[in-house]
Formats: structure tokens, C-alpha cells, sequence
């Protein structure tokens, strides 16, 4: 027993002897690995972690056995473009046995970004993004700093990090541009591979949630959207934030980070929100620019939301090159859209290729857009010191092509279209009124924006429907009906400065003071930009009628400019084969106007189609003649001219009366409207009963209102008229004498055909006439012959007839005068005193005869001169009277 005993405390002791020397030897080994740690740990350390991940610098004094505090943990990231993770003050959690991490945590971190490889340094992007599982469940960071990424660095707080399975979270506060946003991403993986990253963020009222997968390491799908408060991430005064409601952002798509900054944004993208123009100071600063302009509107007053959209219609690639810094919009437009009850404007902006190092004038900036606008119930005020115009209801439309090229703005296929209320006008010496109307704009613009190029413009402006207006100067009114126009404005190498040309056309034109009126009037125009418009014009059937003048059925063609404050025409006028020539001057200023008529002639029956004279008297008519115009200058609206007219071999006639062969010889004076003075001449005056009047000569001074007949003499039965002033004006025919000399009775007795009664002897007639509308009057006319002569009366009563009648039958006067009056109604009152015999009565005894004859004849001297039967009411009173005064 005792051998096997000793056997036992043998084994013991060597037992407990290897345990002793075990121990130590781990202790030994433990020490030295304690007390060489620092050359041993980052080597372990550098086992943890992926091959992607480098370790440069690591800083600690002992590790524990399973947990070691760090001071500075440098990591280098990434192989292509590598940045550097320092952490300091790390909390490392490890297991030695089973060799991992257990856990990372640590108070700050620091990212220096990389700078940027040039292009022929860059490897290609990875097919697919490794997410390995990190080496611990979770870690935690006080502090991360982002340096070089952008001009402000980037500071987290608080980062948690978490790995479950096949997702990683972070969450973090992200300190950024003086604001804090919270962040929360979730990535997916599959196999190790990232396969989707969701991530969150959120900053006061501020959301944004984008969720990304890649196609590669630099290519991402995307899918986003958000609400993002201006208001709150930029609430400086000068942005007018407060102008801007939160935006709706809604965005698919993929970028492209390989060569290139590449989005391309799905057309189911969208960012959209309300804006206040007036809040954000646009409309104010455009009230100021349209004020700078004399133009006034109100906008002020229409509602200032509008809401903005930005959406593309088709997928819109839009690309940024860092290394250049180009922004290109290459496949795709992209689409903008502002509404408001009152305002519609839309923009497609597309082929973009802008260098950021150059401004937009730079010859290598290309764009091109496509725009379109359409407003209404705008209102519209222009007010210069000399000018003033106003609508009260303004409505347009405007569409059109736009190409930024090689420092030119080009502008195609631009179309609108006006619509304006009535239009007012007011100027220093005359207001306008223009109807409604409506113009149709389109044309095409190229803008130089250097230096030397030079612009060209090809415009037209055509109204749509006719309109009528209305100008007052200040003697004159103006009327025009169904105006229309097509306006063409070009500016190009032949035209540096610019022209402007077109037609127009108006129904008709009218004057109020003055009774003129033309006709369908046509015209062009051309105004050279820095000269005096210049055109031409087409009128027919132009009409002036007045109190005692008509004109009619002219029509005339003239050229016209405008020069200094003067508008001046050239041109005829014309009816059939005949022409007047005339030059036009109306002054701006003065509101007068001239007409000049060079020597011209024209035929009577011209005259007569044209004008209608005395328009009170309708039977006058006139026939062949000639008009030779000398010269005539003046005023036509006025009627007051300079000038001579001669008129030759006119005929003419008033219902019994012809007149033939008449000349006149008219000098007119611009003292008065028409005024001048007529010389006449007139071969014969014939009336119905064979009566002429020959050879009669006159002056008459005249105007529009009143003309003077002076001096008129002519010969009249183998005697002679005189008439000294004879005056007619618009109160009618003044109170005039004609005097009569030499008169043949006789011959007026043959004219008559007077079968009853026969008389011989010259007489003298002076007849004091007044003549009105109510008829013609004689008052205390006078007659007496001029010698001895005969009168002989047949009656058929023979000597059944009364003394006074049988002494006439064969009277020889010696004397005979008398007194005649005649009255409106056509009562008369002749006496007469003749002094006489008649052989066959009383032994041819002197008689003495006092006859006092009254009856009435109306229209007494057109009974005389026309009709021929004066007579007969005469001789039925002398046949009454029994009274005989015997002389011895």
C-alpha cells in the first residue's frame, strides 16, 4: 500500500509542478505581451478589420484583455480615391480568444476628403458595393467631422450604428450651413452586397426621404420626395423667404457619379410650390421698372400667388463636369410652369451646355427653350409729359422658340395675340378714343450680345378686327370706322437703325366741324427709325357738303411724309380722265391746314359732278365751260385761300333763265372763308319770253356766307341795267335798286306778244326791289318816257267801251310817267299820268289822264318776264275806269 501511496504524492507533485510552471510561462508570455503591446496590437487590430480598410496610426498605452482605450485611431478608406477617419479617445471592445471585435465606441471622429483624381487615374466603378458585416453589433461616435467634401465642413453628433442581419442603421444629427438635420439610413444587403440604402432626413419642419440602389459603385437609382420650408433653412431678409411655401419635392430617377455628375429625372418628377410676387418683391421691382418707362398697370392689384412647377415630360438627363465645371441638359427637356388666375407662363428648357466659368454672354453657352404665356384683365397706363394712354382691360398671349448660341440670343417662331378694351389718348393738343380691338403678333429676333454683333428683328403686327377711333384737335374732330392695319418692324443689314412699313385701310374718315368725308381710304407706310415717316394714301368718293356748297364723287391718290411738326401729302385728285394736282400740309402744333393746287384745268362737267353750288337753289343747273386754276393756297377745313380761278365759256341755267357764255375771272383772299372778289362777264342772260339781257359785266366781292354784286350793267331791250350793289348772305337778298334806261316798251310788248296793246317810246325804270321768302317787292317804283310816242289799246267792245279805254285806243303822248308798288302778296298799285290826244276823239283835244290802277298779280315780275300774261289783269282794270280829264 505504501508504494502505491507513494506513487500518488509522485504524480501530485509533478502535477502541480507543470501547473506552476504553466502558469508562469502564461504569465511570462502574458507580460511580455503586455509589455511589447504596442508593436503587437495593430497588427491583431489590422486582422479585424476589412482589406478596403487600412490602419496608418494607432495611439494607446496597454491593452487590456479584453477592452483597450485609444487616444488616436487613424483608418484609411477606400482604394481609388482614399480618405482618411481618425477617431480619438476609442472605446475598443475586443475577444482575444475568439479574435473579433466586440465593440467600437468613441468620443470624436475626423474625415479629410480626398481631392479629386484627374480622369486617367480613376478605376472603374465596381459591379456591385460589398456591405460586410461590420465587425461589431453596434457602434457609437460623440462626434464625426467631415472635411474637403464641401467649402464648410460637416459635423454628426451622436452616431449610432447598428448591424442586424442584412441591414445597417445609422443615425446621426448632422451639423450643416448653421443648421442641424437629423439623418436615418438603412441599407440593405444581399450576399454581402449593398442591395438598397433608405435614407431620412428631417430638420424643423423639413423632411426628405430619398431611397437609393445602386447599378454600380458610381451608378444609383433613386426614388425621393419631401417638403422642403425655405422659410426655415434661409431666413435671411434679403431672399425673401417668406415669399415661398414649403415645396413639394418629388423626384425618380438615377445619378451617375463615374465621369461625371449625371441625373436623369423620370417624368413622374415633380417640385412644386406656391409662390408670393409681391412678397418676394418681383412685382414691386417690376412696377418700378414699368414706372421708369411712364407705364403703370395693375398688377399691384391682381392676386400675387402663383404656383410653380417644375416637372419634365420625358426623362431629362442634366449633367454637371466637375473638371470643367459644364452644366449640360442633354436628352430630354425640362419643363417649368407658373399659374395664377390672372397669369400662365410655361418654360421647356433643353440642349443646355453652360461653362460656369463664363458668363451667360460667353460664345460657348448653348440653351434652348421653348416659352409661352397668356394673360388677362390686365389693366395699362402710359403717362409721359406729353403723351397719355390707358386701357381698362388688356388680355394676350405669347409663344416662342429661344436659342442661346454663340453669344446670340435667337428668338423663332414667336406668335401672340392682343386683346384690348377701348383705348384713350390724350396729347398736349389732342385726345383720342380707339374702340375695342384685337392684334396678332408673330416674328423672329436675333440678339447680338457682344460688343460688335449687330441685331436683326423681322416683326409684323396685324389687327384682327376692324375698329373705329376718334381724334380732337383743338378746332377739329376726326372720325375713322372699321380701321385696320398689318404693321411689318425689321431691323437688319439694310436697315441697321430699323423700318417699319405696312398698309392700312379705313372705311371711312369725317371731320365734325367742317362736313367733309372720305371714302375708303387705303394706304401704306414707312418709317425708317431716326427719319420722318413717310406712305402713301388712296381715298374715293370723298364728300364735303355744306350750307351752300356739296362736293362729291372725288376720289385721289397722294404720298405723304411727316417732317419736323408738319404732315405733308402730294398727290391728285381725280375724277375719270381729270386731274387737280395739290400738295397737303397739316401742322401738328397749330392744328392748321394748307392746301396748295398747281395750275391745273378742268371741264365743267368735271366740276359738275363734283361740286354742287347754292345748294338752296336745286334747279340750277350748269353746263359746258372750262375751269383754269392759276394757283389757289389755304386752309381747306377753314375754307380760306390765296389764289386766282378763271372760268371760261360756262353756261348755265335756273329754271326759265339761261345764262351763256359766262367768264369769270375770281381772285380769292384767305381773309375770309371763300373771300375773294369776281370779275364777270356774261355774252346774253336769255329768259323764256325771248327777253336777253347782253352783255353784262360785274364785280362781287364774296365769302362763304355772302357775295356782292357791284357795277352790274348790261344791255336790255336796245336799252340798259344798271344794278349799283345787290347783297346776298344767309339772311337772304338785301334790299337793292335796278335801274332801267332806255327801255323800248315796245320791243318788251313784242316779246310779249301783246296783241291788245301797242306802245312806242323809250323809258326809264327805277325800281327800288326787295325780294325774300315771302315774295318779291316794289316799293315807290318810278317810270317816265323819254319822248313822244304812241300807245294803241284794242278792245272788242268797241264804242261800247269807256272813254279811258276809247282815248287809248290811238293816244299820242306827249308826256307819260308814273308811279309803281307792288307788295309780298301780290297786290299792286300803278299810277299813271299821261298827257296826250288821240286825233279821233274830241277833235284830237289835249287829254290829260290820271289813272290809278290796283289789282293783284301774284309773282308779277316772273308773270312779265316769263309768262307773258301781265297784261290782261291790267287791261281788265283799265276797262273799269270812266274817269277822263280833257286839258284844253
Amino acid at each position: 500500500m505504501q508504494p502505491e501511496a507513494t506513487h500518488k504524492r509522485s504524480w501530485l507533485k509533478t502535477t502541480v509542478k507543470v501547473l506552476i510552471w504553466t502558469i508562469l510561462v502564461l504569465a511570462l508570455a502574458l507580460a511580455i505581451a503586455y509589455w511589447t503591446a504596442p508593436s503587437w496590437v495593430p497588427g491583431q487590430l489590422q486582422k479585424f478589420l476589412p482589406a478596403s480598410i487600412k490602419l496608418q496610426n494607432l495611439e494607446f498605452k496597454r491593452p487590456g484583455l479584453t477592452s483597450t482605450h485609444i487616444d488616436e485611431l487613424t483608418l484609411i478608406l477606400g482604394e481609388e480615391s482614399p480618405y482618411t477617419v481618425t477617431l480619438n479617445q476609442v472605446e475598443l471592445g475586443y475577444s482575444l480568444w475568439q479574435r473579433k471585435l466586440t465593440s467600437i465606441s468613441a468620443d470624436k471622429a475626423h474625415i479629410l476628403w480626398p481631392e479629386a483624381l484627374p480622369s486617367n487615374q480613376k478605376s472603374p466603378p465596381l459591379e456591385q458595393i460589398p456591405l460586410p458585416t461590420l465587425p461589431v453589433a453596434e457602434m457609437s461616435l460623440e462626434q464625426l467631422t467631415i472635411e474637403g467634401l464641401f467649402l464648410q465642413n460637416i459635423v454628426a453628433n451622436n452616431i449610432k450604428i447598428a448591424d442586424r442581419e442584412n441591414t445597417a442603421e445609422v443615425t446621426t444629427d448632422v451639423h450643416f450651413l448653421d443648421r442641424t438635420f437629423n439623418i436615418k439610413a438603412t441599407a440593405t444587403r444581399s450576399d454581402k452586397w449593398l442591395d438598397t440604402v433608405d435614407t431620412n432626413i428631417l430638420q424643423g419642419n423639413n423632411r426628405l426621404q430619398v431611397i437609393a440602389s445602386p447599378i454600380n459603385s458610381k451608378h444609383w437609382d433613386f426614388d425621393g420626395n419631401g417638403l422642403l420650408n425655405l422659410t426655415e433653412l434661409y431666413p435671411s431678409e434679403d431672399s425673401h423667404p417668406e415669399g415661398v411655401e414649403p415645396i413639394n419635392v418629388r423626384l425618380q430617377g438615377s445619378v451617375n457619379l463615374e465621369d461625371s455628375v449625371q441625373l436623369v429625372l423620370a417624368p413622374e418628377s415633380q417640385i412644386i410650390t406656391n409662390i408670393n410676387a409681391s412678397s418676394l418683391g418681383l412685382v414691386p421691382n417690376l412696377v418700378e421698372l414699368l414706372k421708369s418707362y411712364y407705364v403703370s398697370t395693375n398688377l399691384h392689384k391682381l392676386p400675387p400667388e402663383y404656383q410653380v412647377v417644375v416637372s419634365p415630360k420625358e426623362p431629362t438627363q442634366i449633367t454637371y463636369e466637375g473638371d470643367t465645371q459644364q452644366l449640360l441638359i442633354n436628352d430630354g427637356p425640362l419643363d417649368l410652369a407658373i399659374t395664377n388666375p390672372a397669369i400662365t407662363a410655361s418654360a421647356s428648357l433643353s440642349n443646355v451646355s453652360l461653362d460656369l466659368n463664363h458668363p451667360l454672354t460667353a460664345p460657348m453657352q448653348k440653351a434652348e427653350a421653348t416659352l409661352s404665356m397668356f394673360a388677362k384683365n390686365l389693366a395699362a397706363n402710359f403717362s409721359s409729359p406729353e403723351h397719355k394712354a390707358s386701357t381698362n382691360n388688356l388680355n394676350l398671349s405669347f409663344s416662342s422658340n429661344i436659342k442661346l448660341n454663340e453669344a446670340s440670343l435667337a428668338v423663332s417662331d414667336a406668335k401672340g395675340k392682343v386683346y384690348l378694351d377701348s383705348v384713350s389718348y390724350a396729347g398736349k393738343n389732342s385726345t383720342a378714343h380707339i374702340s375695342k380691338n384685337a392684334w396678332s403678333v408673330k416674328g423672329q429676333s436675333t440678339i447680338k450680345l457682344s460688343e460688335q454683333g449687330k441685331p436683326y428683328h423681322q416683326w409684323s403686327l396685324q389687327s384682327d378686327i376692324p375698329m373705329n377711333s376718334t381724334l380732337n384737335l383743338d378746332k377739329e374732330q376726326f372720325t375713322a370706322n372699321a380701321v385696320s392695319a398689318k404693321l411689318n418692324v425689321t431691323q437688319d443689314s439694310k436697315h441697321p437703325s430699323g423700318i417699319i412699313t405696312g398698309n392700312y385701310q379705313v372705311a371711312d374718315l369725317g371731320l365734325k366741324q367742317q362736313p367733309l368725308k372720305l371714302n375708303d381710304l387705303k394706304g401704306s407706310l414707312q418709317f425708317i427709325t431716326n427719319q420722318s415717316p413717310k406712305g402713301t394714301l388712296t381715298f374715293a368718293n370723298a364728300r364735303y357738303n355744306s350750307q351752300q356748297i356739296g362736293v362729291s364723287n372725288i376720289s385721289g391718290a397722294v404720298d405723304w411724309s411727316k417732317k419736323d411738326n408738319s404732315f405733308v401729302a402730294q398727290g391728285a385728285l381725280n375724277h375719270q380722265q381729270s386731274k387737280v394736282p395739290f400738295s397737303y400740309t397739316f401742322n401738328l402744333k397749330t392744328s392748321r391746314h394748307n392746301l396748295k393746287i398747281k395750275q391745273s384745268s378742268l371741264p365743267i362737267s368735271t366740276i359738275t359732278n363734283w361740286v354742287t353750288l347754292l345748294k338752296d337753289y336745286p334747279q340750277l343747273r350748269f353746263s359746258s365751260g372750262q375751269l383754269e386754276v392759276d394757283s389757289l393756297d389755304g386752309d381747306p377745313i377753314g375754307l380760306l385761300f390765296d389764289g386766282k380761278i378763271k372760268l371760261d365759256n360756262f353756261n348755265l341755267s335756273y329754271d326759265e333763265f339761261y345764262v351763256k357764255n359766262w367768264t369769270i375771272e375770281d381772285s380769292l383772299t384767305s381773309n375770309s372763308k371763300l373771300g375773294g372778289t369776281l370779275k364777270s362777264h356774261i355774252e346774253e342772260i336769255e329768259l323764256a319770253t325771248d327777253i336777253s339781257i347782253t352783255d353784262v359785266s360785274f364785280l362781287m366781292p364774296h365769302t362763304i356766307n355772302s357775295l356782292v354784286i357791284t357795277n352790274l350793267k348790261g344791255n336790255l331791250l336796245k336799252g340798259h341795267i344798271e344794278v349799283p350793289q345787290l347783297t346776298i348772305n344767309d339772311d337772304g337778298v338785301s334790299p337793292f335798286t335796278a335801274y332801267l334806261k332806255a327801255i323800248d316798251i315796245g320791243a318788251l310788248l313784242n316779246a310779249l306778244n301783246s296783241e291788245k296793246l301797242k306802245l312806242t317810246g323809250r323809258f326809264d325804270f327805277t325800281l327800288p326791289l326787295t325780294i325774300n321768302k315771302n315774295g318779291q317787292q316794289i316799293h315807290n317804283g318810278q317810270f317816265k318816257a323819254l319822248s313822244e310816242g304812241v300807245v294803241q289799246l284794242k278792245s272788242d267792245k268797241g264804242k261800247d267801251a269807256n272813254i279811258a279805254f276809247q282815248a287809248l285806243e290811238n293816244f299820242h303822248y306827249k308826256e307819260f310817267s308814273g308811279n309803281l308798288n307792288y307788295d309780298a302778296k301780290g297786290d299792286y298799285v300803278i299810277e299813271l299820268k299821261v298827257l296826250g290826244s288821240n286825233p279821233n276823239l274830241y277833235n284830237g283835244f289835249p287829254i290829260k289822264l290820271d289813272l290809278t290802277l290796283r289789282g293783284t298779280l301774284p309773282e308779277m315780275l316772273y308773270s312779265m318776264l316769263i309768262s307773258g300774261d301781265m297784261t290782261k289783269p291790267i287791261l281788265d282794270d283799265l276797262q273799269q275806269k270812266q274817269i277822263l280829264n280833257i286839258q284844253p
